[in-house]
């Protein structure tokens, strides 16, 4: 089941059960076994933290603060730098010649 960003949730670890506020959308891990977790803020500790799915126990209520604002540069970083980083020196080398004979490795600029 997915839970939607805002909804405060019942969390159990099979040790301690607490009450956790979704602060972002489901996150999936590509595994053998799929993992989904959300970024959530616990209301006992006042701490932020990864959620799993299969740690949710219930909903307690749905919509419940969905303006919640947080900080956090994990989700305020601008990628953009590092996609043109990517774009300007990303290197591929050919394993056979291009179809109309120029050598890639002949540029001598």
């Amino acid at each position: 089941m997915y839970y939607n960003k805002g909804d405060l949730v019942l969390v159990s670890n099979g040790e301690r059960t607490t009450t956790c506020i979704i602060l972002t959308t489901s996150y999936t891990t590509e595994t053998e076994k799929n993992y989904d977790f959300y970024y959530s803020y616990c209301l006992e500790d006042g701490l932020y933290g990864l959620v799993y799915g299969r740690e949710i126990v219930s909903v307690v209520a749905t919509n419940f603060a969905p303006d919640f604002e947080f900080e956090s540069e994990l989700f305020d970083t601008n990628y953009t730098y590092y996609a043109d980083l990517y774009e300007r020196f990303a290197y591929f080398p050919t394993l056979s010649p291009s179809p109309d004979g120029d050598s890639e490795s002949s540029d001598d600029e």
